[in-house]
């Protein structure tokens, strides 16, 4: 009897400590691990930043708005390389350039969304059909800014406010690596966000994309 009990009481503290070596926050956020012989928490407090809560949109008008935005700067997009599309139902993989943002992903959803109505068919396997290469960036971005001043339909003015601007370029390839056709255009997204991910033990300022994240000791 003695023996079952001794049992249960090992059973118990092992799921007990299984238990305490599980995440215990949102996915962005891993706690630190066990501290001894003081009175430190045993897993450190999630992180603090502004940008954090700055990332949360509420407005529905808002989101509305920007979905409008986005589909029309890429259709206008996808109808500067419309005459080199195949009409032989040869696929196209659509791929954004690294690192990928939150920008890049919603430049790939309304890519892709433009050219299934256009009644095009798509893959991702590389090397079959027709490569589409993506890209968006700020027009706070030195370089992207000088090309989007040969973009049809934008005029740049010296000191003009560029928040919520943003550069989309489309590169249409064959399999050989021939450039088929190339398009670029000036998208206005005001109530667009910029990139808030990061990942655990890196920095708590928000990154272009996670190719290649610099680690930050700040918190450690």
């Amino acid at each position: 009897m003695l023996f079952r009990k001794t049992n249960i009481l090992v059973i118990s503290a092992s799921l007990l400590g299984l238990a305490a070596c599980s995440p215990q926050g949102p996915n962005e956020w891993v706690p630190r691990g066990y501290t001894y012989q003081d009175n430190t928490p045993i897993s450190s407090p999630k992180p603090t930043s502004p940008w954090l809560d700055e990332a949360v949109t509420k407005d529905t008008e808002n989101m509305a708005a920007n979905t409008a935005a986005w589909q029309g700067a890429v259709f206008e997009l996808i109808d500067g390389i419309a005459l080199a599309l195949p009409q032989d139902g040869s696929p196209i993989n659509v791929v954004a350039a690294a690192p990928v943002t939150n920008q890049d992903l919603a430049l790939d959803h309304y890519t892709r969304q433009a050219l299934l109505q256009k009644k095009m068919t798509l893959t991702t396997t590389e090397g079959i059909g027709l490569k589409l290469s993506i890209n968006s960036e700020p027009l706070s971005n030195a370089a992207a800014l000088e090309q989007a001043k040969s973009a049809p339909g934008f005029q740049y003015v010296k000191g003009m406010s560029l928040n919520g601007l943003y550069l989309l370029t489309a590169k249409l390839t064959k399999a050989t690596g021939e450039l088929a056709a190339e398009s670029k255009v000036v998208g206005a997204f005001p109530h667009e966000k910029l990139e808030y991910s990061r990942l655990p033990g890196f920095s708590t300022e928000p990154v272009s994309g996670l190719a290649s994240p610099k680690p930050s000791h700040l918190n450690n």
